[in-house]
């Protein structure tokens, strides 16, 4: 199946500040994670409580551990939050 890819406003901000900052995390982001992501978005751990129905797509770059947090609906792959754990599910419940 082929997945479309959609970012909230807010989650695109958070991801040009991340490769604005750092641009190895963002070649990391953009050709690696987010592509492998779009290649199979169930395997993203799917998330309980007040962010049920969102999965986390977890990697880690120079030891910090990233996250990505997105809804699948359908053919549709919509991310809500892209970037270091704690900051990354705060964002994304203020979001949901």
């Amino acid at each position: 199946m082929e997945y479309h890819l959609t970012f909230k406003a807010a989650a695109a901000k958070d991801l040009y500040k991340l490769t604005k900052k750092n641009r190895e995390l963002g070649k990391l982001l953009v050709h690696e994670q987010i592509p492998e992501l779009m290649q199979n978005p169930l395997k993203g751990r799917l998330k309980q409580g007040d962010l049920k129905g969102i999965r986390s797509w977890d990697f880690g770059f120079r030891d910090v551990t990233y996250r990505i947090l997105y809804q699948v609906d359908g053919a549709t792959v919509r991310i809500y939050a892209v970037g270091a754990h704690d900051v990354a599910y705060r964002k994304a419940k203020s979001r949901k």
